[in-house]
Formats: structure tokens, C-alpha cells, sequence
């Protein structure tokens, strides 16, 4: 059998095509990879296609449906990964030549969880080189195309895996998170990506680019499958359902809109997220306003030396001896990095935790349940070989990294020439449970998640 019919099954209807044998786990592996084939000449999400290891996966997963049953709610669900997780024996590029050699022994900590709970690996999709900005225009692999409309960007840097849950190539998909890289490519593909609490997830086996923000996240088209990953993608001794909470009501809840972080907004974003507050308000949510620091504009700039530092640390000796073999705009971040001083990186550190406390604390003294803002000011740009607008990409996302609170982004409109826009919703540290509940909840009665790119 093959799925030709509807290219948007979710991960809930392809447990219960599994579990009533409407279809294998083989059969779901070659109509993935059919698709991928079909669609990938002209969105390039996917560098790479793991044949061989999806085939045996999926084989392992058909003889656990015929005997003992599904090792999880996730068994024979394909899954596409960012090409910064480590694979055991497939090529881990992080999207840079310097790397193009790099094939793993081991896999990273999460693909390892995501193959015990029976997925099965399709491939590695592009990324922004080393992760380090928001396009996915890749000088190595080429840029990936965003499925609403293909002259544009999909975000980043996890733009491949965004692009390819967006097309219909795969339900689900593995990102990163170091300054909204899961969120960004989310609203700009209209589609669900969560950040979790920073910890929650291990990074381990993952290149990094900033080990103080890194976070490991997945990507779907609802929460409720961003829930069902997030279970089985935390170790065993930290695991609890994600899933059990979704249903409950929001309503008695309090949201706080962050006034400086709608500043610089486009029109068709705040349409969106003016349209979203109504919806939570007729869910029974309380709106309010609060400013948990004094000062966003300077913050980035107070902030930049982490991530500086960090990345071009990780790759020190390969800016040294070979530079050329990074692209010319990442070559010049990272080794913008390696002039920090010392005394600019702590002194970052310092007004990170502050950040960090200002946002929780805010939470608590306030009695507000979560912090409520349009993921990006702006909708997807055109592909150009212009620099990008970074700072204005990450202002919104890159604060829920320094505070290292659950933020997950949903789609939530469009703008007037029909592309998706996000609405991010933020709690406290270690809510994700919350965090995915309201989220679900506005789902519920809205279907921004359920449509589908006009260019399929």
C-alpha cells in the first residue's frame, strides 16, 4: 500500500493505520521516501536519505507490531533529523564542508531514545552551516526553500526539518534551539516546533554551537505530536507524560503580553497575534501586559558573547589552520568569537542568570502562568545572497534561551500575501506540560496547523 491519497497524515493517524494494519512499517518507510524524492529537487530540505538504516528499522518495527506490539506510540513513525545529531554510522555534517567527512560511532543521546521507541531514521536535513543563523541558505548544500511559497526563506537554522514536516515529506523532525532556531523555521513553515526546558533534553552527541543555550526540540504540525516526541525523547529516569495534561482547560489561566517585544512588528503579525489574544480570551484566559527587565534593546548585545565564544571555541583549530573550508559569513561570526575577551564572555554569564531570574521571578511574584508574543516580528523573506537581519530574527526567540523556559511556537495566520505567521507561548522552567497544554488548547479551535502549502 501506498499513501497516495494525502500526503498530512499526523503521527496519531499513523499509529492507528500501524496498529490496524492498514499499512507496514515498510510500506510507510517507501511512500516517505517517495515523497522526499518527489518534492526534495525543488525545496532541498534533506541533504541526506538513510536508505539502508530506515529499510532495517522499519523491518524491526514490523516484527514488533506482528509479536510483542509497538515499543512506544512513536514505533515505525518515520523521522527526519537535523544533520547536527549524532548518527551511528551516517555522515554528521552540521551543514559545514569542515565536517563533511564526519561519520559518528555512536549515536546522540536522543536519536538513541528515538530508536528504542521504534522511529525510524529517513534522513538529515539542512541546516544553517553550524547552525549559526536563521535562513538555511547553506553555501555548501544550497538553501532550502520554504514550502508556502519557494522564493523564501523557511527559517532556521533547523529550516530543513521545518520545510520538510510543512510538505508533507514527514510528520515529525528533530531541530535545534540556540536562539529560536526550532521557533523560527516553525512560523515561518506554519507548522509546531518546542523548545524545552533548557536540561530536559539531553544535548549530548549533538555539534553544539552554544553548550549555555543549546536545547534539542522537535517539530510537527501540532502539539499534541511535539508531546508525544518530547516523552520519548527524555532519558528514562526523568520521563512523565506530556500527553495526560493536553486536554485539561485553560481557562483561569494568565498570560502576560511583553509590550517591547511587539515594537518593529510586521502589520500581518500583529493581525495574527491580536486575533490570537480574542481566541484565548474566549478560552477563559486572562490577557495582561508585564516588562520582566527594563531593556531588550541593549540585551542582545550584552548577551552576543555567549554564543560567540561557545561556537567558534567547538571549531577553534579549524578556523586556525582551515577557515576556508567554513563559509565566508560563518567564518566571520565564529572568528569574531575567537577575539572575545575572557572578561566580555563572564560578564555575559552574569547578565544571562539575571535575565533568567528576572523572567522567573516575574512569573511567580505576579501570578502569571506564561509569557504570550509573535514568534518573529516578521514573516519569511526572500532567498537572497544579501547578509540577514539576525538580530531582528532572534529578538523575540533568543530570550526564552537565556531564561531557559519551555517555549513553543504555533501557527496562528497569515499575512496579506498568504504567508504563516507564530505565536509563541512561554512558562515556567520545567512546565513543559503547560506549555503544551495551552498550546493544544488554542489548536483546538483553530486549524492554522492543519492547512496546507498551496505549492504541493
Amino acid at each position: 500500500m501506498t499513501l497516495l491519497d494525502n500526503d498530512y497524515y499526523s503521527i496519531m493517524e499513523l499509529r492507528k493505520l500501524l496498529d490496524h494494519k492498514d499499512v507496514s512499517a515498510r510500506e510507510l518507510v517507501d511512500d516517505t521516501f517517495r515523497k522526499i524524492k518527489e518534492t526534495n529537487p525543488k525545496l532541498n530540505s534533506f541533504v541526506l536519505m538513510t536508505e539502508e538504516l530506515a529499510l532495517s528499522q522499519a523491518a524491526k518495527a514490523d516484527e514488533r507490531l506482528s509479536s510483542t506490539g509497538p515499543a512506544s506510540v512513536l514505533d515505525g513513525i518515520p523521522l527526519a533529523v537535523k544533520d547536527l545529531y549524532d548518527t551511528a554510522g551516517v555522515a554528521t555534517t552540521g551543514g559545514t564542508a569542515a565536517f563533511k567527512d564526519r561519520v559518528p560511532d555512536e549515536d546522540s543521546v536522543v536519536i538513541s531514545l528515538l530508536q528504542q521507541a521504534g522511529m525510524v531514521v529517513v534522513g538529515k536535513t539542512n541546516t544553517h552551516e553550524l547552525a549559526y543563523g536563521m535562513t538555511t541558505n547553506n553555501p555548501h548544500y544550497g538553501p532550502t526553500r520554504n514550502p508556502w511559497d519557494l522564493t523564501r526563506v523557511p527559517g532556521g537554522s533547523s529550516g530543513g526539518s521545518g520545510a520538510a514536516v510543512a510538505a508533507g515529506q514527514v510528520a515529525a523532525a528533530l531541530g535545534t534551539d540556540t536562539g529560536g532556531s526550532v521557533r523560527n523555521p516553525a512560523a515561518f513553515c506554519g507548522i509546531t516546533g518546542h523548545k524545552p526546558t533548557f536540561g530536559l533534553v539531553s544535548t549530548k552527541g549533538i555539534i553544539p554551537l552554544s553548550k549555555t543555550l543549546d536545547h534539542a526540540g522537535p517539530m510537527t504540525r501540532s502539539a499534541h505530536e511535539c508531546a508525544m516526541m518530547l516523552e520519548w525523547m527524555i532519558e528514562p529516569r526523568k520521563r512523565v507524560s506530556f500527553v495526560e495534561q493536553l486536554e485539561d482547560s485553560i481557562a483561569g489561566l494568565k498570560l502576560a503580553i511583553i509590550p517591547s517585544l511587539l515594537e518593529g512588528c510586521q502589520s500581518g503579525v500583529l493581525d495574527s497575534f491580536e486575533n490570537s489574544l480574542d481566541t484565548f480570551r474566549d478560552l477563559g484566559v486572562e490577557i495582561t501586559e508585564f516588562e520582566p527587565i527594563p531593556d531588550y534593546k541593549n540585551m542582545r548585545a550584552r548577551l552576543s558573547p555567549i554564543a560567540a565564544a561557545e561556537g567558534s571555541t567547538y571549531i577553534e583549530n579549524i578556523l586556525r589552520e582551515s577557515k576556508e573550508l567554513v563559509g565566508e559569513r560563518v567564518r566571520g561570526q565564529m572568528l569574531a568569537g575567537l577575539d572575545a575577551s575572557l572578561h566580555d564572555y563572564v560578564r555575559a554569564l552574569d547578565y544571562r542568570q539575571d535575565v533568567e531570574v528576572s523572567f522567573e521571578n516575574a512569573l511567580r511574584e505576579h501570578q502569571i502562568d506564561g509569557y504570550i508574543i509573535p514568534t518573529c516580528p516578521q514573516v519569511a523573506e526572500p532567498i537572497t545572497d544579501e547578509p540577514e537581519n539576525l538580530e531582528k530574527k532572534v529578538r523575540n526567540t533568543s530570550v526564552f534561551n537565556q531564561t531557559r523556559q519551555p517555549s513553543i511556537s504555533v501557527p496562528n495566520g497569515f499575512d496579506g500575501d498568504g504567508l504563516p505567521t507564530g505565536l509563541m507561548i512561554s512558562t515556567a522552567q520545567n512546565t513543559d506540560r503547560l506549555t503544551l497544554q495551552v498550546a493544544h488548547n488554542f489548536q483546538k479551535v483553530t486549524d492554522f496547523h492543519l492547512q496546507i502549502p498551496a505549492s504541493n
